[in-house]
């Protein structure tokens, strides 16, 4: 990345006002300069070019060089941002694990409109998708899914690797129903005990088509029953927050559940066929 113009945009993208980051590329550029020399080669005011030095020095990639009656400034190594951006990230994490919390004390302020025994949400796209995903770590008990698997490609790779790595450290626990399908069994023996596999093989039960034919990811926990559509043309879902209808399709999952076949019998039975095939071929 040589050109100038991308080099101050990656600096922008680090936090740097396009002022500062001009700054700092004319300080590296020259190695050291005087505080008239910067504005006169950035076209920053002197006023703004004071303003713009201070919070350089807090970021700490500058340093000041005092020599005779002149103050010239220097750059520093711009890795030197690194520490900047951990206390960030660190403050970032704090704010987030306190949403859950937080969230639930707000739920807990008297209301004074009229109770609703069913509230709806719908959620649009991609990031609707993500955040209804997101939702199901709330839960505080067993969620029970009804899964076509896949879900990663909709809402991206390094989301749903972070939805995943997130879900590990709450220590979340699910029940997961599938129709099996090749394509199915084919993925959760390939990416079981991976970053992007959420779920443990033995938490997995099948159904057939012909009992329950699963389109999309429906998940059921606490007072709350979501599902979610992942089409190439089309991607949204909604949740229902009732307790009485939760808690009737609870009732429904546990029932197909009780008839259902363990996915690893399943796996086995594939993985004798494959070797079979093999040795034909």
């Amino acid at each position: 990345m040589s050109n100038f113009k991308e080099i101050k945009n990656e600096l922008m993208q680090l936090g740097l006002s396009e002022g500062q980051a001009l700054i700092y590329l004319a300080l590296v550029q020259h190695e050291e300069l005087r505080i008239q020399e910067i504005s006169q080669l950035t076209k920053i005011p002197r006023s703004s070019v004071y303003d713009n030095l201070e919070i350089l020095f807090k970021l700490g990639i500058i340093e000041k060089v005092i020599e005779d009656k002149f103050i010239k400034l220097k750059p520093y190594s711009i890795n030197s941002i690194r520490h900047n951006l951990n206390e960030k990230l660190l403050d970032l994490q704090v704010k987030i694990s306190k949403l859950d919390g937080l969230e639930r004390a707000i739920s807990y302020l008297p209301k004074n409109g009229k109770n609703k025994s069913t509230i709806v949400r719908y959620y649009r796209g991609v990031s609707g998708a993500r955040q209804l995903l997101w939702n199901t770590l709330k839960s505080k008990e067993t969620i029970l899914v009804y899964s076509a698997w896949g879900r990663g490609r909709y809402v991206g790779i390094k989301f749903y690797k972070s939805f995943v790595t997130e879900s590990k450290i709450r220590g979340f626990k699910e029940k997961v129903l599938i129709n099996p399908s090749p394509r199915v069994l084919e993925s959760i023996k390939a990416y079981a005990g991976t970053s992007i596999s959420r779920t443990s093989p033995q938490d997995i039960k099948a159904i057939s088509e012909n009992n329950l034919l699963i389109k999309g990811e429906t998940f059921i926990y606490e007072n709350i029953y979501s599902q979610l559509y992942l089409r190439e043309e089309e991607i949204g879902g909604f949740e229902v927050e009732s307790p009485n209808f939760t808690q009737m399709q609870r009732s429904i999952f546990n029932t197909l559940w009780n008839m259902s076949d363990p996915i690893s019998s399943l796996l086995a039975q594939t993985s004798i066929k494959n070797k079979i095939q093999q040795q034909r071929i």
